[in-house]
Parts: C-alpha cells; structure tokens; sequence
C-alpha cells in the first residue's frame, strides 16, 4: 500500500512543517514472545484545525448491539466477528488535504532501510535528523482517520448491495439468498 508519499523539504512552508504530525513508533511484545512493531500518527495537533465534524465517526449503539443479539439468538442465525488487517491504511486521504508526518531520529535511518528513495529527502533540524513525508492513506492515530475508514466501509457495503440502517449508521442488511445478512460495526 501506498502510505507515504515523498516530499521536496524546500517546498515546504514553516505552517506546513508547523502542522506535520510526529511519528510515533510503538514496540510490544506479544503473548509467543516475538516483538510487534507499529507506527501512528500523534493528531492530537490536528484538533486545532480539523473541525469536528470531520472528525468523529458513527459508532454501533449499545441499545443496537443489545437488539441484534437478541434478534440473531431468537432467529437462531449464525454470527461470524471478522477483523479488516490494516483498515485504516484502505481509506484514501482526500486529495484536497495536505497531510505530513515528521518522522525523527533513528527512524528515519529505519525508513530508508526500507525505502531506500527517502535518503534524500531526510534533512537535519536542530541537530536531529528529520524525514517528511506526505500521507497518502488514513493512519491510526490522526483524527480524521475513523471517519475515512467509516465512509470507505459504507461506501463498499453499498455497492455491495447492503442498506444501511436509517436509525443506526452502524448496522447494515440485505438479503441473501433469501435470508437476511446484518453487519454491525
């Protein structure tokens, strides 16, 4: 997937490197004892300029969730509960935005390793060695990305076939095969 996109470092204004997002990288380890790594966005910076309608994605009800349970136990259909890899990484940024992820330090050096066409882009301030980079995808962490994703699902779904519930954004159905399919997210 596309992620990151490169960025000339003189193109960029002191507004733009102001409003980058910085890298957060975060290691853990799981239960078989091999150690994850992952990248997010810090957008707790974009909660100045992104307005908050942009911001906030539709969740399932608990009054919702309660009602299909019952509805699935009674009707004794099955349930299946499936994860999307990656989700966010699916949505596009909108062309019309201009996103950038300040990556700092020996990251940067881990960047390159992995994509070597970054090496000239990386600069230094203030004696740390910097990397920006254009986001091109919707990424855990910035403020926007749940609603991204949440329109990309809605959007599939539909195509799909699948109507989206009027009273639950979050609940959507279509029959197959004769029978009636919900998803709930």
């Amino acid at each position: 997937m596309s992620v990151f996109g490169r960025v000339a470092y003189e193109s960029l204004t002191v507004e733009e490197k102001k409003k980058a997002l910085r890298a957060i990288n975060l290691i853990k380890e799981k239960r078989c004892g091999k150690l994850k790594g992952r990248a997010c966005a810090d957008g707790s910076v974009q909660r100045v300029y992104v307005p908050r309608d942009e911001a906030s994605s539709p969740t399932l009800s608990l009054e919702s969730l309660l009602a299909l349970l019952i509805t699935f136990g009674h009707e004794k259909r099955k349930v299946a509960v499936f994860d999307v890899p990656g989700a966010y990484l699916h949505a596009d940024i909108p062309k019309s935005k201009f996103v950038l992820l300040k990556i700092e330090g020996q990251f940067v050096d881990i960047m390159n390793k992995v994509n070597p066409e970054y090496k000239a882009d990386v600069r230094y301030e203030n004696g740390r060695k910097v990397l920006y980079v254009q986001i091109l995808k919707a990424l855990y962490g910035m403020i926007e990305s749940a609603l991204l994703w949440y329109e990309l699902y809605v959007t599939v779904l539909k195509e799909e076939g699948f109507v989206v519930n009027a009273v639950d954004k979050c609940v959507a159905n279509k029959f197959i095969n004769g029978s009636q399919c919900t998803i709930a997210w």
